[in-house]
């Protein structure tokens, strides 16, 4: 109810997406100033994962009510942070250079539907035709709407996922690698078990009847979809593009659709990511408050 406030086009901004990864920290929130405020204790550091959401008049005094509450607790005052601020709410505190230190987070990816499904023109003829490799090779595919009945199948692509990325890590990488995808793996089994409560969607890729690839998501507005989580098979040439497509499709009502950043700046995420032309980028910031 009160991301609805906001309206902000960010996958950071749902209620699953914070759920679903809060499985490594403690999460906990309070009404400040008819504000929705969630902070997140990791450790012995006490953070904000959004900024106060609420009507722009309240949310100054209720920003400033939690940057007490962290101090109180922290201790040091500069790890009181603000995560994920979208780029309004900075406009309206005022008096930034003076109180407050922004830093840029990595942005979120954004594509228009109807060039994820239409896949028209030059930009995206390599998308086209690996699509179009996958569908001769895997004439017996099959897409399923995602549910209960494949939770051991997408445990078993996971581990099958995680296999075959360790061919082709470099040592220096291995540790950045599996500290993200235990976050991710976490998050995904999170969502598993509270799929139906949080009002997932999501695709199933079949093909010789064995669980190849899933995705879900939700929608952040009425106007943009939200994909939190895809894994396919990447020995499967094709699979990947096949069902990010198949899956663009279920939001075709929506303007745009958005799959998030690049889990802490990954390069083949992004390269990935960016292969499909973002229309623009969600604009994000860490708000500290100014030492000076």
């Amino acid at each position: 109810r009160y991301a609805k406030l906001i309206d902000a086009p960010l996958s950071d901004y749902t209620f699953a997406n914070n759920i679903i990864w809060l499985s490594q920290k403690s999460g906990f929130y309070r009404i400040i100033e008819d504000c929705f405020c969630l902070f997140s204790l990791n450790g012995h550091c006490l953070t904000m994962l959004l900024p106060p959401l609420g009507h722009a008049a309240r949310q100054p005094a209720a920003l400033d009510a939690c940057f007490r509450i962290m101090d109180a607790y922290n201790p040091s005052p500069y790890l009181s942070v603000v995560e994920y601020v979208y780029r309004d709410f900075t406009d309206r505190m005022g008096n930034t250079e003076d109180r407050w230190l922004m830093e840029r987070s990595l942005p979120d990816y954004i594509y228009r539907t109807d060039d994820l499904i239409q896949l028209k023109g030059n930009a995206y003829k390599t998308k086209r035709s690996e699509i179009n490799q996958f569908r001769r090779a895997h004439p017996d595919h099959r897409l399923e709407p995602l549910g209960p009945p494949h939770w051991e199948g997408i445990r078993g692509l996971l581990n099958t996922w995680l296999h075959n990325r360790l061919k082709y890590l470099t040592g220096e990488s291995i540790a950045d690698f599996f500290y993200t995808v235990e976050q991710e793996r976490q998050a995904i089994e999170r969502a598993l078990t509270h799929y139906d409560t949080l009002g997932l969607h999501g695709l199933c890729l079949f093909i010789d009847n064995r669980l190849e690839g899933f995705t879900f998501g939700e929608r952040i507005t009425p106007d943009v979809g939200n994909v939190l989580v895809e894994k396919t098979n990447f020995a499967i040439p094709g699979s990947a593009q096949y069902l990010f497509r198949e899956f663009a499709k279920l939001f075709s009502d929506c303007t745009f659709i958005n799959v998030g950043d690049d889990l802490g700046g990954l390069e083949n995420l992004r390269r990935v990511k960016m292969s499909y032309r973002p229309a623009l980028f969600g604009e994000k910031m860490t708000l500290r408050r100014n030492a000076a």
